[in-house]
């Protein structure tokens, strides 16, 4: 996790406030994309709301498992003769 110096900003009248620059351009937030605003023990955490082109895909990367399908067939039918 990369960490930042903490910048302050003022909360305007309508309640709003502006991301700063430096985080805008690490997180690459574009104008009209959606932020999460979270409270976590007393402290708020925005994270970005990005779309996944390929969820599936994603997720099977994050996952190596060396697995033989015929091997675990074979195994699961021994088990559950």
């Amino acid at each position: 996790m990369l960490s930042m110096k903490a910048k302050e900003m003022r909360v305007a009248r309508r309640h709003q406030t502006t991301i700063p620059k430096n985080i805008r351009k690490h997180l690459k937030i574009q104008p009209g994309q959606s932020v999460r605003w979270h409270v976590v023990k007393e402290m708020v955490v925005v994270d970005v709301h990005k779309k996944m082109p390929n969820p599936v895909k994603f997720l099977t990367s994050q996952v190596k498992l060396d697995l033989d399908a015929v091997k675990l067939v074979k195994i699961a039918r021994k088990e559950f003769s």
